[in-house]
């Protein structure tokens, strides 16, 4: 009986230890994010990697002088940065190994390359001219241009804010926030298929299935659910009063939309989108404002940028309700955040 006993209460402290080890390694989760946290910041004309397991610092890398490089993605082994103002516009390309700046494609005085997002096999990367109602698709194979392709030909009133490629990557879809529409082109040709009616159309992101989209309508503070096989909006959802949403990311199961809000202080709308239930989370303190945001496949991080006093990368953890589990410090204003695989 004292040997049953003894057998329970070792069995108990084995499952104490296991739970508390588990309880442990699922908070440091967040380590076992593998690559380089890459953010662009327009307060100081750099671009800063993280190590996105630990947050360590991994480099600093210079972009041009008064370039204000406000996003970037990866793709290839590269990373495609968008130097907005300055003298020499343009695309610059660094490599994400070395940290070399090997290349630039440049761009005409005032079109302002904008908002960056790469396909999903990192083919091609588009490259929005928030100046201009153009969109600039790049073969991250070759780093050749392969348009600055015009969205609207009967205008120049559309500014090209966003373009976001389809699963398959046969579809580039363009948000112009100037007149409230979504443009639908092919992106190796620059050919049109389909225009629609999205008010105050700002970012974007797409589903797998190629099915649906979800849009920011930032002076609306509203999220826009589109029908990309009908062409038109089927759903808003309101996300509070003057919050300004604007960059979009999706967990890799799509259950999880993060949305960075422009209103200050900086907050992330954390929305479930079977329900469109949704959740404020502030990420900064007074006079702060949300950048751009990446969430882990598993749709169980958020790193955040924002700007303003303390500015830099909060880390947020999902499955311990929306806490901040670590900062990454970046002064100045940090903004675009993408993630460079290993």
């Amino acid at each position: 009986m004292k040997g049953h006993a003894r057998m329970l209460v070792a069995l108990a402290l084995v499952v104490a230890f296991a739970t508390t080890s588990a309880a442990l390694a699922r908070t440091n989760d967040h380590r076992n994010v593998n690559g380089t946290l890459w953010v662009a910041n327009r307060g100081d004309n750099t671009i800063r990697g993280f190590a996105a397991s630990s947050g360590d610092l991994v480099a600093t890398v210079a972009m041009a002088p008064g370039s204000q490089p406000g996003d970037l993605a990866f793709a290839k082994g590269k990373l495609y940065v968008a130097e907005e103002m300055g003298a020499a516009p343009g695309i610059a390309i660094v490599d994400a190994a070395t940290h070399d700046v090997i290349g630039r494609i440049p761009m005409p005085v005032g079109s302002r390359p904008h908002h960056v997002h790469a396909s999903s096999g990192g083919d091609l990367v588009s490259v929005g001219l928030y100046g201009t109602d153009r969109i600039a698709v790049v073969d991250a194979r070759t780093d050749e241009l392969l348009g600055a392709w015009d969205t609207d030909p009967a205008s120049t009133a559309n500014r090209a804010h966003a373009g976001v490629f389809s699963t398959d990557g046969r579809t580039l879809y363009v948000a112009s926030d100037a007149t409230g529409k979504l443009i639908a082109l092919e992106p190796r040709t620059g050919e049109i298929l389909w225009t629609a009616d999205v008010p105050n159309a700002h970012e974007l992101a797409v589903t797998n299935n190629g099915k649906t989209a979800y849009v920011s309508g930032r002076v609306a503070s509203t999220l826009r659910i589109v029908d990309l096989e009908s062409h038109e909006v089927v759903g808003n959802v309101s996300l509070g009063v003057n919050t300004m949403p604007d960059t979009l990311k999706l967990s890799a199961n799509e259950k999880l939309l993060t949305v960075g809000l422009r209103s200050t202080p900086a907050q992330i709308a954390m929305v479930d989108t079977a329900t469109f239930d949704y959740q404020l989370v502030t990420i900064g303190g007074a006079g702060t404002v949300a950048g751009h945001q990446w969430t882990s496949p598993s749709g169980r991080f958020t790193y955040a940028a924002y700007e303003g006093p303390d500015a830099g990368v909060a880390v947020v953890d999902h499955d311990r309700d929306n806490a901040i589990v670590q900062r990454l410090p970046y002064a100045g204003r940090p903004h675009g955040v993408d993630l460079a695989r290993p």
